[in-house]
């Protein structure tokens, strides 16, 4: 399995276009095949910081998932949310 964290971190007056944005992103990539777990978490110490973990099967699911509409229109989106560059660490998860 592989997990990828994904960091935001939002810009406060951009937060609810940035949930609404991501819960389409969710719901959509929560359909793919390969795609064990979609979740987006929020900071407690920052309201306006969120990480998405995603759990896919393999590298293949996720180069799906990378060519797919919904992921790249919220990528080209999230300039206009963000306050800083979006982190993201992938992580490989042997059973």
């Amino acid at each position: 399995m592989i997990v990828i964290n994904a960091e935001f971190y939002i810009k406060p007056e951009q937060k609810q276009k940035f949930l609404n944005e991501i819960a389409e992103l969710i719901k959509e990539s929560r359909k793919e095949e390969g795609c064990v777990s979609y979740q987006l978490y929020q900071a407690v110490t920052d309201e306006n910081s969120f990480v998405m973990v995603e759990k896919w099967e393999n590298r293949q699911a996720i180069e799906l998932h990378n060519k797919m509409s919904h992921l790249q229109n919220f990528a080209e989106k999230v300039p206009n949310y963000s306050r800083n560059a979006p982190q993201i660490t992938v992580s490989l998860v042997k059973d």
